[in-house]
């Protein structure tokens, strides 16, 4: 690799991304990662909330499997 193509490779990313984020396609991918992070929360906030209960249930279940299969 030559010295010319180390120079225009970073040049080349900078002129991809403003093209990205230039077009329609760039407002889709905001939309979309606050959709995943709005997913994310909801989720974290259930498990917060739920895991408790939901490890116990989890954990009747699993003893019940292992007496029956003992």
């Amino acid at each position: 690799m030559d010295m010319n193509s180390v120079t225009q490779i970073p040049r080349l990313l900078v002129a991809r991304c403003q093209l990205f984020l230039a077009g329609e396609r760039g407002a889709s991918m905001v939309e979309y990662a606050l959709l995943i992070g709005l997913i994310a929360m909801v989720a974290l906030i259930s498990v917060t909330l739920f895991g408790d209960a939901l490890g116990d249930k989890n954990s009747g279940i699993a003893g019940s499997i292992m007496s029956a299969t003992s």
